[in-house]
């Protein structure tokens, strides 16, 4: 979302293409600023910003049979410098398009609580089923919020780090330019009430599956088959790491960076149980979505941004 909440909400693959296979398809009338990329009659856009170096650029394009996306209409009109693609200059570098699919925000707002939700109950249901403990449900009731907001310091560097170096590097500008495109369209109209429930969802779903439920009973697993207990909960403990980056993976670098938050809401869990990895997860995800919508912001959503000044 953002460690948690990318793999539902974030439905974006990237393909190569060359310059100049878009820009022939492009309008007549582009802007100094930036250039639009059309197909099927739908328009997305990320905006441009200067870089120090030459890197690949990001554009976005729809179907013409995907469902109505909120930034539909925003280049109707005469002005399509309104509307920007980031696309090269001309100087016939490759460049990444970005196709995506651009869900409306109550549609993603309930389509991921929906998928939380489900996995919350569904990993109390087969705890309860296999015998795991302890019981999902005590164990997010103990929750130490001085703890928690401590485990919460690296990611919050973390965060500070990609938000102002996304310019400077070219893997933290993909990550940016995924969000802006692929999440950020959905996510800005919701404000804040979308942004609360939709951190409460991503840090009590995932935390009861992966931790509440799936660490326990893997370690169950070996410790039954003679595997000795801390080779168990190390062996444990990085796989389910890795697991939970991989379902996170929407660059190579973002599935790093997922494997270490999930390695230390793990780490949490051990020493501090369910409950505050948990609180350190919403906590995380509100204040991760609610500074990378300001840092971030998208064109027409500036005044529905949670947390904005007016």
């Amino acid at each position: 979302g953002a460690s948690a909440a990318v793999a539902p909400l974030a439905r974006a693959r990237a393909a190569s293409s060359r310059a100049a296979m878009i820009r022939a398809s492009l309008p007549d009338r582009l802007s100094s600023t930036g250039r639009v990329a059309t197909s099927g009659g739908r328009i997305s856009r990320i905006a441009s910003s200067p870089r120090g170096r030459s890197s690949p650029r990001v554009a976005s394009r729809a179907g013409k049979d995907d469902l109505p996306g909120p930034l539909d209409g925003l280049a109707d009109g005469p002005d399509l410098t309104a509307v920007r693609a980031a696309v090269n200059n001309g100087d016939g570098e490759e460049v990444d398009v970005l196709e995506v699919e651009n869900v409306p925000p109550m549609q993603f707002l309930a389509s991921s609580c929906a998928f939380y939700a489900l996995m919350g109950v569904g990993s109390q249901v087969a705890a309860s089923y296999l015998g795991v403990h302890p019981d999902i449900l005590d164990a997010m009731r103990d929750v130490n919020i001085d703890q928690g907001s401590l485990w919460s310091l690296p990611l919050l560097a973390s965060l500070a780090f990609a938000i102002t170096q996304a310019d400077r590097f070219e893997f933290l500008g993909e990550v940016r330019d995924i969000f802006k495109v692929g999440v950020l369209p959905s996510l800005a109209p919701l404000g804040l009430p979308g942004v609360m429930a939709l951190s409460l969802g991503a840090g009590v779903g995932e935390e009861a599956f992966f931790r509440g439920f799936l660490m326990p009973f893997a370690d169950g697993q070996l410790a039954s088959h003679g595997v000795p207990e801390q080779l168990a909960s190390a062996a444990v403990l990085a796989a389910t790491s890795v697991f939970f980056g991989a379902l996170h993976a929407i660059t190579p670098a973002y599935f790093y960076w997922a494997t270490g938050a999930g390695f230390l809401f793990g780490l949490e869990y051990l020493n501090e149980g369910l409950g505050t990895a948990a609180f350190t997860h919403t906590m995380y995800d509100f204040l991760a979505f609610g500074f990378i919508l300001i840092a971030w912001p998208i064109e027409g959503y500036e005044k529905e941004a949670p947390f904005s000044s007016k």
